[in-house]
């Protein structure tokens, strides 16, 4: 038995087009964003998706909205999908933050470092990780659209061993969708594929 997990990025927001950190904080989609919304659902119009879980950050949840619109299935959403909190960063542009002696090893690698009054790359892959096992554990065999992001994204792919020296803006697209597969029987996840560019 397995689950298949489509993860998304959310559509580009206001603060995405002027790379200012969001973490937890939150932008509206741009239309732009709407229309990378758009693409996700017409992506996997022909998957069978059976639900999508989004986010409970406005953003993914906008992005959610679109694509049910289009797929026509529940949505749901979830707090422990949210973006890694990035403590004093958030609100910041990301230019006035490299100078910070821990930028690199904060957003570029996963370790226990983290932002003042933040979450490190390790917490926030774990948390994302053990909310999408316990997701896939609960439904069995479905195909599963889960709309989150980008560095929570990161942080889960470095827990599952694909590592990158990016961080990620550079990593993933407003609008990328990669494909996990959960394997009931192992109690593990497969990464498959990152599926066709996203419209920028």
């Amino acid at each position: 038995m397995k689950t298949k997990l489509y993860l998304a990025r959310h559509g580009q927001t206001l603060w995405n087009k002027v790379q200012r950190f969001q973490g937890q904080l939150d932008s509206e989609l741009t239309a732009v964003g709407k229309q990378q919304s758009e693409n996700i659902a017409q992506q996997l119009a022909d998957k069978n998706i059976d639900l999508i879980v989004s986010s409970s950050l406005g953003r993914a949840i906008a992005s959610a909205r679109i694509c049910q619109q289009q797929l026509n299935v529940p949505v749901i959403n979830v707090d422990d999908l949210i973006e890694r909190n990035l403590g004093h960063w958030q609100g910041e542009h990301v230019d006035d933050i490299k100078s910070d002696k821990n930028y690199h090893e904060i957003l570029h690698q996963f370790t226990e470092l983290k932002p003042v009054d933040g979450e490190s790359a390790v917490q926030c892959g774990t948390r994302i990780y053990q909310t999408l096992q316990s997701l896939a554990e609960n439904n069995q065999n479905k195909n599963i659209l889960v709309i989150f992001h980008g560095e929570a994204l990161r942080c889960l792919l470095a827990k599952l061993g694909e590592s990158s020296t990016d961080n990620a803006y550079d990593l993933f697209d407003n609008g990328c969708l990669l494909t996990l597969t959960y394997q009931h029987q192992k109690h593990s996840f497969q990464l498959i594929d990152q599926m066709a560019d996203t419209i920028k």
